[in-house]
This record gives C-alpha cells, structure tokens and sequence, in this order.
C-alpha cells in the first residue's frame, strides 16, 4: 500500500508540473512582450491593430492597412453585442460597406471572423459604431489582422492553455469513470457518488475552459453554439463545486444549498432562451459571477467550522483547495470587468480550478484507499471465516453455505475422504507430525481434483469435494489419482498417508444435497472397513 501510495504522489507532481507549465505558457502569451504590430509575417500578414485605430470621430475609427499586406486578409475582432459596420476606404475617398452586424437580428457572436474583400491592401478601413462605448470596448480587446493561415497560428499558440487543460480533464475524466466502472461493487454509494459529482466536474471545467478560448471557433461555424457551451459549462461550476463539499461536510448547509438553486434557475433560463431564441443568454453572466462571489464566503465559512471540529484532512485539502479557487476567481473576475486585454481572466481561472481539483483528486484517492483498505479487511474476515487456518481448504462453515446453494441441477456429485491413521500418528510422532498428515492430505486432494474452491475440510481428518461431475469414469479416475499421490508420500516419509473415499452422484437424480452427502459418507464407511480389514488392524 505504501508504494501505491509513493506512486500516485508522483504521478499527481508529475501531473501538476505538466499544468503548471501550461499555464505559464499562457501567461506569458498573455501579459509578455507583444511583437511589432506592422511587422509581416513570412507566412503571411499578421498585425494586432489594437493601438494603431486613429478615432475620426467619437463612433467611428480607421486603421491603415500596410501596402504589402496582400490578399486573403481576415479581421478577427471582438463585439460587445451593439450593432457596427465596416468599410473600406480608397485614395479617392470613395467608401465601400462591404460588412454589417446587427445583434438583434441574429444570434449573438462575441468574436467575429471577417473576411476582407479582394485589394484591401494600402486602403483604409473604417469601422462605425452606433455609440462611443461600443467603439471603445471592441477596440480595448484584441483586434487582429491578418492571412486566415497566420490567424489561425495565432490563436492556437496563445489558447495552448485551453487545449493542454482540456487534455488534462479529459484524461482525469477517463479514469475517474473506469475506476468507477471496475471498482464500484466494493465503493460505499457515498464514495460512488463523489466520484460521480469529481467526474462531472473535472469534463465541466474541461469543456469550459476549451469553449471559452478561441479555440473552437477556428474550426467550426456553429459560434453561438459554442457561446451556449460556454456560459453552460461555467454556470455548472458552481453547483457540482458546492455539492462535492457538501458531500464532504456530510451537513445541510443550507446557504450552499440555495446558492446551488440560484445557480440552476440561472442555467435553466439560459437553456430556454437557446431552445426559445437560439443563443446564449449573456445577460446571465454578471448573475452567475454575483453568485459566485457569494458562494465564497459562506463555503469558506463552512470549511473552517467543519475543520476546526473534525480535524479532518479531506476537510484540510478541499479548504486549501478552494481558497486557491476563490482567489484566483476573484482576480479572474477583475480583469473581466477591469480594463484589461479579453481572455487573461481565463488563465486565472485555469489556475485555480487547477489547484482545486488536484485537492479534489487527493480527496478521491483517499476515499478510493480506503473503500480499498475496506474491502481487503473484509476479505481477510472472510478468510477467518470460511478457511481452514491450517490446510489451507474451506471449512465447514463453507460447506454448509455451498450446501445451502444447492441450485437445481442434476449433476452433482460429493465425495467424502477420511484420513487414517491420525490418532496413531499423533500418539506415536506428536501433533505436529499429525498436522503435517493432514497438510499433505490437503495437498493431495487438491491436486487430484484440480479445483481447490471445491475442496474442504469439515471435520478433523474428514475432507469433502463438491464437483458436478455427470462422467463417472472421471470421478474414479481423480480417486484413482488420489490413491497414487498417497502411494508416493508413503515412500518418501515415515508414517503413512491413507485416506479413504467414498461418492455419490446425483445423476440426474431428484434429491436434497443432504441426502446426497448422506449417500458418499456410507460409501466412505464401507471403503474405510475394507482398508481396515485388508491391513488387519484399527486404521483410526
């Protein structure tokens, strides 16, 4: 068990330290040093045209595209669900609308994908608001132009956080479900279900995470979809966080409880609105966040009351674990609503359910040793309960459950052994020499019937098998064998090993097992008396 334990801590470092470095990745795609934003690429355009947008007027913005961008440009740009348009401007002044969003009339996309038309380059393109506020918050998030190719480069290097933290979930996930699925007969149903609740929780964080990086978007068009997966999944947060705790304080914790309904109802009316008007219900959002911020006190709450009466060291690991999330929530929640560059909230986020969940994985592997701890308990207490401490062979009491299994066939067959010759050995060679009589016996019988989880022994130098044998050839022929493994014990020790055997076979006969037992112990009898007279003597 200690190398068992020595192996997981290593793996969860190992796991960590590969996340870790994920996550420094992204932060260092997020907050070091940006490129020249006119530099071009050798594999095309590529320039983050954030800073370099001169204001015409308060709704409208333009921005010089190089004269050697060349074509097949792409504006990836970032809305605020206010209606804009674009255009593209000549030397000649002439103006040509060539694109146009209006939020109402359509599903809500919050990042968009516009392909330029043919000869953009040296133009200037024009970007029209219908408020300030709208031009300003789509120029303070990330702004890029450039080839589709080298677009596409971009955001899968800067969301390679997303994908490795999703790969992470995902394989956690799948052990988590085949622990469940090959071990869940010896888990107590609390420990089944916390696994159940880590499972949800560590694919939620997974999708979420993945769905809100931009990702996705490169590969499919189903944008407001995706936009629904997104706010899904984070709502979902919340309440499998706050049931896993629950299930760990083992108490009502009645302000979590309600947290948790807050949060449903949310994510109920986010689902209708997607069934009823086809995208995601963002004015959710702050609701979900305002539920967010209180669920942190309140568990915090909870966690200290819970470990400062119990000491417990799930407790311990959950609240250091949470604390980590709760931080790292907070400041998430910041440099969303801060004015800071779009997606670096989600790295703080990815850093914090890191930290719980990798707390949340010692929990689970703490339950899961001792449901296993347990069940190995048990089993030695079936040990000491149906095996004979000396031979090694079922006991009585084992006998007597098999008989009470009688199932209603037609083939079974007893066959009941006695030692002779244990008193004298005994009296003349000790009670250890005696032991080791019957040790030899056992050894004998086993391999004559080939099958030791039918042999037992049921008295002190009485063994019986269980076969379902039907060829009765192939009872004589392993009585037969058993005579034989006797014959050689005899030659190579001082005192002898004899037993003898009789059987009964059901063969297709109607009768209860006791009577079959009954039957094979007065053949054992017989065979016994004819030992005993061809020797001349007492055989017991």
């Amino acid at each position: 068990m200690d190398k068992i334990k020595q192996q997981s801590r290593w793996l969860w470092l190992l796991l960590s330290l590969l996340l870790a470095l994920a996550v420094l990745l992204g932060a260092v795609q997020a907050f070091g040093v940006r490129e020249d934003p006119r530099q071009a690429m050798t594999r095309g355009l590529f320039v983050r045209t954030n800073e370099s947008w001169q204001m015409d007027t308060e709704c409208r913005a333009e921005y010089v595209i190089p004269a050697d961008a060349g074509e097949g440009l792409m504006l990836s740009i970032q809305t605020v669900k206010k209606s804009f348009a674009l255009a593209l401007c000549g030397p000649d002044g002439v103006e040509n609308w060539f694109y146009e969003y209006q939020p109402e009339k359509g599903p809500v996309e919050l990042r968009l994908f516009i392909a330029l038309p043919d000869g953009a380059a040296g133009k200037t393109l024009r970007l029209e608001a219908e408020a300030p506020t709208t031009l300003s918050g789509m120029l303070r998030n990330e702004a890029v132009l450039g080839t589709q190719a080298r677009i596409t480069l971009h955001y899968m290097q800067s969301n390679l956080y997303a994908l490795l933290f999703f790969l992470f979930c995902a394989f956690c996930a799948a052990e988590l479900g085949l622990l469940l699925l090959s071990m869940r007969r010896i888990f107590q149903p609390e420990v089944r279900y916390q696994i159940c609740i880590m499972f949800g929780l560590v694919l939620d964080a997974g999708v979420w995470v993945l769905t809100d990086s931009d990702l996705l978007i490169l590969f499919t068009d189903k944008a407001s979809f995706v936009a629904f997966l997104s706010l899904l999944s984070f709502g979902l947060i919340v309440p499998l966080t706050l049931e896993f705790i629950r299930c760990i304080l083992k108490e009502e914790c009645r302000g979590l409880r309600l947290l948790q309904q807050v949060q449903m109802l949310l994510l109920t009316a986010d689902i209708l609105g997607w069934l009823l008007r086809g995208w995601a219900m963002f004015w959710l959002l702050p609701l979900m966040h305002l539920t967010i911020l209180a669920s942190i006190p309140l568990t915090l709450r909870d966690l200290f009351a819970a470990y400062k009466k119990t000491r417990s060291e799930d407790v311990r690991d959950i609240l250091v674990g949470f604390g980590a999330l709760a931080v790292c929530a907070a400041a998430a929640l910041v440099f969303f609503y801060g004015d800071h560059a779009g997606w670096q909230y989600a790295v703080f986020y990815c850093v914090g359910l890191l930290c719980f969940l990798l707390q949340l994985g010692r929990t689970v592997i703490h339950r899961v040793r001792q449901a296993i701890d347990e069940q190995a308990q048990l089993e030695n207490y079936k040990n000491l309960a149906y095996v004979d401490s000396l031979t090694g062979l079922f006991n009585y009491t084992a006998f007597k459950y098999m008989k009470s299994r009688w199932p209603e066939r037609t083939d079974w067959t007893y066959i009941v052994m006695d030692v002779n010759w244990l008193k004298q050995t005994n009296d003349q060679y000790g009670h250890r020499a005696g032991d080791e009589l019957l040790c030899c016996a056992a050894r004998c019988i086993r391999e004559a019937f080939y099958r030791a989880e039918d042999c037992f022994r049921i008295g002190g130098d009485e063994f019986a098998v269980i076969a379902t044998a039907a060829d009765e050839d192939a009872v004589k022929a392993a009585v037969e064998k058993l005579r034989n493994l006797c014959a050689e014990w005899d030659a190579k020790e001082e005192y002898p090993v004899s037993i003898a055997v009789g059987y009964a076979m059901q063969a297709g006969r109607t009768m209860m097992a006791d009577e079959l037992f009954m039957e094979a112990d007065a053949a054992m009898y017989r065979n016994k008396a004819e030992i005993k007279k061809a020797v001349g003597g007492i055989i017991r």
